[in-house]
């Protein structure tokens, strides 16, 4: 697996003194994509975190130490602190506050990368903030991928995190001739959990059974799912 240059890329939102960790929860998702994003396109120095603030006026009022429209980097984090207007953005329907988001992240990134002189991040700012917008910020993605063979017949197994309303979820998938063919939910979270995105390791097939293989401090990895023949067999025709 590609080793992410970007290790990871959050949002944290307050208003006056009070965080406002439902937000930074439910946007969690938004962040992780734009960090996959990040990643597809970035070849610059290791920055091991990057934190988008999202302050509003009251909250600069409360911490005048804090500096609005600021950048901060040290030790590989990356920090902007900038201004959030909270009661406008409660007035927006789901889709506009995504929108929003994403406009005021590449405007924040692109300040890093100017008072940085990181051109590499400024690229790849372009190229997230573009590719966003093409996916309509879909967040859910392959986190495990891999060709394997069950019953003599050759498949893609995937795991997936879906990311919902209600919380954060795996599946596994398997794919023939890029039609999928099998469905399997495996595990949910709460939102804002970063170690549910780093549990799954690898697939592989023992006996005609698919075993997910993990972190060995989940309790129930390796997860071993039997398979039916005769369903694989006439999906595939």
């Amino acid at each position: 697996m590609k080793k992410n240059n970007i290790e990871r890329t959050l949002f944290w939102f307050k208003d006056g003194d009070i965080s406002l960790h439902g937000l930074d929860d439910y946007y969690f998702s938004l962040g992780t994509l734009l960090n996959r994003l990040l990643n597809e396109a970035y070849r610059g120095k290791k920055i091991k975190f990057i934190n988008l603030y999202f302050f509003t006026n009251d909250t600069y009022r409360h911490y005048p130490q804090i500096l609005k429209n600021n950048v901060h980097y040290y030790g590989g984090y990356l920090s902007y602190y900038g201004v959030f207007n909270y009661k406008n953005f409660l007035k927006l329907n789901e889709a506009e506050k995504d929108r929003n988001l994403w406009q005021e992240s590449y405007g924040f990134l692109q300040e890093c990368a100017k008072s940085t002189k990181n051109n590499e991040l400024s690229a790849a700012i372009e190229y997230a903030y573009t590719k966003g917008l093409q996916m309509n910020f879909n967040r859910d993605y392959k986190v495990v991928e891999c060709d394997v063979i069950l019953f003599g017949i050759s498949v893609k197994a995937s795991i997936w995190i879906n990311f919902k309303d209600d919380g954060i979820y795996s599946k596994l998938t398997l794919e023939k001739n890029n039609l999928q063919i099998f469905e399997k939910g495996i595990d949910k979270t709460r939102n804002g959990i970063e170690f549910f995105l780093e549990m799954y390791k690898n697939i592989k097939v023992v006996d005609d059974k698919i075993v997910i293989q993990g972190r060995k401090d989940v309790d129930y990895l390796p997860l071993t799912i039997p398979m039916d023949p005769g369903v694989l067999k006439a999906n595939v025709g």
